[in-house]
């Protein structure tokens, strides 16, 4: 999706993509669905921080600081057995205990 569209037209979208275009503070650089649960995904952005949703909900569950210093970009992610991993522009992979 685009976050520079308002939703209407052919760059709309889901509630979802609404929730996490307001919620993040700048681009969405990284979506993934949980590969246990068909109702939980994870995001990063270029406001440095990492978001577990609910796709149920329009509030994400837990958001972390994904980057160690202001002004860095959260780049990917992964998840792994229990862990969701995150990359960013600080050049430092973080692994954030995850129970989904």
């Amino acid at each position: 999706w685009d976050m520079r569209t308002n939703g209407e037209g052919s760059g709309g979208g889901s509630g979802m993509d609404k929730s996490l275009r307001q919620s993040h503070k700048s681009w969405v650089s990284g979506v993934q669905w949980s590969p246990t649960d068909p109702f939980v995904l994870a995001s990063t952005s270029h406001d440095g921080t990492l978001k577990v949703w609910d796709i149920r909900s329009s509030l994400p569950l837990h958001t972390v600081k994904a980057v160690n210093k202001k002004g860095e970009k959260a780049l990917c992610l992964s998840f792994g057995d229990g862990i969701i991993y995150s990359g960013g522009t600080d050049c430092v992979v973080k692994q954030f205990a995850c129970k989904i």
